[in-house]
């Protein structure tokens, strides 16, 4: 399964993920984007975030 993943380093918190995506990408208490856990992602969604990301620094990582 592949899940997203967000660079935390490069994360400029502008938050069009959120926007484009809420279902996954959340803002947490600590002031992060923060991917839900969830048994299956909206690949569409997830992608269309990947591509505003002004960054880059959403990416998918295969899960075992």
């Amino acid at each position: 399964m592949k899940t997203p993943t967000i660079d935390f380093g490069a994360c400029t918190l502008c938050e069009g993920c959120i926007i484009v995506c809420p279902e996954v990408f959340s803002l947490n208490p600590a002031g992060y984007i923060e991917v839900a856990d969830l048994a299956g992602y909206p690949e569409e969604d997830v992608e269309e975030a990947m591509k505003l990301c002004p960054v880059s620094c959403i990416h998918w990582e295969e899960s075992p």
